[in-house]
């Protein structure tokens, strides 16, 4: 049977970049629909940030996306016109719905503050936070400990299901934007999971009640460590038959390897599918094409029923097309690791350690000091017939692969780059945000390894200040041909 290939629309490049006020909606939906690539066979299409995309009585509709609020004046339902298109098309079609997005929770215009947090100011995660001039965007998160916070979410979902249960094949509950659901420490946390499985156990129910057919999936941690953290007992949800699916995925980042097999024990005897997710980053770098292939064939090798892109659609705004047909071949484990690709050492950029697991870079690395790193190379990786690592260390440095020296490698040298290169592969670099993101020549190293040095599962890389300077390692990348 041909694995579930999952794509997740935040709804942002539609509701707030395409849709101007008096937009032609009909050619916003075909132009959806036609471009998205034809490996997805699962469509999510998100319902809300802090606020809406869709004619809520329940919520608030966001007020920022101003062409929808005209839309939806004049009594075009943009949101159901999507979801009917996506059906039409042939593909799995499931609304994603944000349990705690907190982006700019302390603008004044107070745009993505939701009715419950205005009505309950004090039912959040971190109120002591706040008082103690010490809060982050994840202090605003609600407390869903508090009943009238369930309560509010669940009439959200009674509301979709309402609207578009007779379109939609189910429901997505993403727990991991943002992943802070209760208040307290992670035992005390661990203490209240409770909240969470009756939530979950009473939106199954309500999609039961409104159709037989529909589904509910859950979006959790990559690791049982960061979903035991936010109080998400996955033992009890599968137990209970609550969920039919469940996406493991990082905050937003990419993780290259996901422990399934544990999530599996855990579930015991009662398995659901288990689909693995990323984002549009692996440190600084986007993702791009030989990149995609390589986290693509990383997450099949960890054993993931399919995949699942997470946002992918507004990964690239700011291209005046988005390049849908860098998924090519990603459906499938047999094709999804056509060489080359590109693999990297774990990164701590927009990285939630606390669910996604620690990064192992950037690491300091003082004058003569050393370190060790792991990455991870999946089986349809090897053998290789050729082997490159390119290192963002600022200096000179010695590299050794599983105990056996890699060699330096540089071009012939010029003025600009001294013989050096910042990219194996042609990078795919947001200017807009990170103007600084692509590093200098002059900071990279490039190794060649022989490709029997390699082995499948973990690599240690052992990496030497060769240099009477300290250093900056920042990323590491891989590339196998």
């Amino acid at each position: 049977m041909r694995p579930r290939f999952l794509l997740d629309n935040d709804g942002s490049n539609i509701f707030h970049n395409a849709l101007a006020d008096g937009a032609d909606l009909q050619a916003i939906v075909e132009e959806t629909v036609q471009e998205c690539a034809p490996e997805v066979t699962t469509y999510l299409l998100c319902s809300n940030a802090g606020n809406c995309y869709f004619p809520t009585r329940v919520g608030r509709v966001d007020p920022r996306a101003k062409g929808l609020v005209a839309a939806l004046a004049q009594g075009h339902d943009l949101f159901g016109m999507l979801l009917q298109a996506i059906k039409k098309s042939g593909r799995e079609t499931f609304i994603t719905m944000r349990m705690n997005d907190v982006h700019n929770p302390t603008d004044q215009d107070e745009w993505n503050t939701p009715p419950i947090r205005k009505k309950f100011p004090d039912a959040i995660v971190g109120p002591e936070e706040i008082k103690a001039g010490k809060a982050a965007w994840m202090s605003y998160c609600m407390d869903y400990s508090r009943a009238e916070v369930r309560e509010y979410y669940l009439t959200l979902i009674r509301e979709l299901a309402s609207l578009y249960g007779s379109i939609i094949d189910g429901i997505q509950l993403d727990w991991m934007r943002f992943p802070r659901h209760l208040s307290g420490d992670s035992e005390r946390i661990w203490q209240r999971r409770a909240a969470l499985t009756e939530f979950t156990a009473s939106a199954r129910r309500i999609l039961r009640e409104a159709g037989q057919h529909l589904q509910l999936a859950a979006r959790v941690p990559p690791t049982l460590e960061g979903c035991r953290s936010i109080g998400m007992d996955l033992a009890e949800w599968t137990r209970l038959g609550l969920v039919d699916f469940l996406v493991a995925c990082p905050f937003l980042t990419t993780n290259w390897h996901i422990p399934i097999q544990d999530f599996r024990a855990q579930m015991g005897s009662q398995p659901v599918p288990i689909y693995a997710g990323f984002d549009f980053g692996y440190d600084l770098t986007c993702h791009h094409p030989e990149s995609l292939r390589g986290v693509a064939s990383c997450l099949y090798d960890c054993g993931a029923d399919g995949l699942y892109l997470f946002n992918f659609p507004c990964w690239t705004e700011y291209l005046a097309a988005r390049p849908y047909h860098w998924l090519r071949g990603l459906d499938r484990p047999e094709t999804a690791g056509v060489r080359p690709i590109q693999l990297a050492v774990s990164n701590k950029v927009h990285r939630h350690e606390i669910t996604d697991g620690p990064g192992e870079l950037p690491a300091v690395l003082p004058a003569a000091g050393s370190l060790d790193l792991r990455i991870y190379v999946p089986r349809s990786a090897l053998p290789a017939g050729r082997v490159l690592f390119l290192t963002h260390s600022h200096g000179d440095i010695h590299l050794a692969v599983n105990g056996q020296r890699a060699e330096p490698f540089r071009f012939n040298p010029d003025a600009n780059s001294g013989g050096h290169r910042s990219e194996i592969f042609l990078e795919f670099v947001d200017q807009y945000f990170r103007k600084e993101s692509r590093p200098k020549p002059l900071d990279c190293r490039l190794f060649k390894v022989r490709p029997a040095c390699l082995c499948t599962g973990f690599n240690t890389l052992h990496v030497e200040n060769s240099g009477g300077q300290t250093l900056e390692i920042e990323r590491l990348h891989l590339a196998l041909w």
